[in-house]
């Protein structure tokens, strides 16, 4: 799993030795590590804690400070190419393959959940490989190669399959919703439009303080403790008449004298 939250404390990281002038020769000659290690691990932005705080201390900055502004630190989602759009559309399969890539989910474990062979491995990676998407690894690994967060175009190619699995993620949350770690809510009220724009406003900052938890949970957590969960929201105005049907009362007809 590539940690956003590290991956960003990589940024900064690299920033400061451009800055400074150090090179990956110079940093593994302090650190006791060859050149072609620190590149991997610059490359591949992960490391273990003690070893972030080598680096930190390396270029004499307080590790609190470097993972306070990663934390601030927000790359802005971007859109897939629409031709990247319209080929994952075209196959359902792989787009779901690349919802759980995405997710975290090793190919291995996707193999085994769905009773995959290796050439179906092989097959998908390699359709994301030819999207730039992926890179097929040893051992039947996919790494992603997409490492900022994007989102799918609104009434893109995408859109019925986004619709669907937010639609069935929906009903499954309202069947399980006294579950322990489920919620769902929902609430209908009248009021002024802005008053419902700083509603609108709110829910966009409670987006981004859930985000904010789920990196610094994947800062302290192994994938293995981590779990996919999913935050939906929906508000706007509300036309009751086109959502409730009512029929006309259906009356005996009138028997003629």
């Amino acid at each position: 799993m590539e940690n956003r939250l590290l991956a960003d404390a990589f940024e900064i990281l690299k920033r400061t030795l451009r800055a400074r002038g150090m090179t990956y020769a110079m940093v593994g000659e302090a650190l006791g590590l060859s050149e072609v290690s620190v590149k991997r691990m610059f490359a591949q932005r992960d490391c273990k804690m003690s070893r972030l705080f080598e680096l930190c201390d390396l270029l004499e900055l307080p590790p609190e400070e470097v993972l306070q502004r990663a934390r601030r630190t927000q790359a802005a989602a971007a859109y897939l190419p629409r031709e990247t759009e319209a080929a994952l559309a075209a196959d359902a399969s792989l787009f779901h393959f690349f919802i759980l890539l995405r997710e975290d989910f090793p190919a291995p474990e996707i193999a085994k959940i769905y009773g995959l062979t290796p050439l179906d491995i092989d097959h998908y990676g390699r359709s994301l490989e030819m999207m730039g998407l992926a890179e097929l690894m040893p051992e039947g690994q996919i790494r992603l190669k997409v490492t900022q967060p994007f989102k799918f175009r609104p009434f893109g190619a995408l859109h019925p399959h986004v619709k669907r699995i937010s639609q069935q993620f929906v009903l499954d949350t309202i069947d399980r919703a006294n579950e322990e770690d489920l919620a769902f809510t929902t609430l209908g009220r009248r009021m002024l439009p802005d008053t419902v724009r700083q509603v609108v406003k709110e829910m966009g900052e409670f987006q981004a303080h859930i985000a904010n938890l789920a990196r610094q949970d994947q800062m302290i957590a192994s994938d293995k403790e981590l779990v996919s969960f999913k935050w939906t929201a929906a508000m706007g105005v509300l036309s009751y008449p086109d959502l409730l049907q009512i029929q006309s009362v259906k009356r005996p007809a009138a028997v003629a004298s």
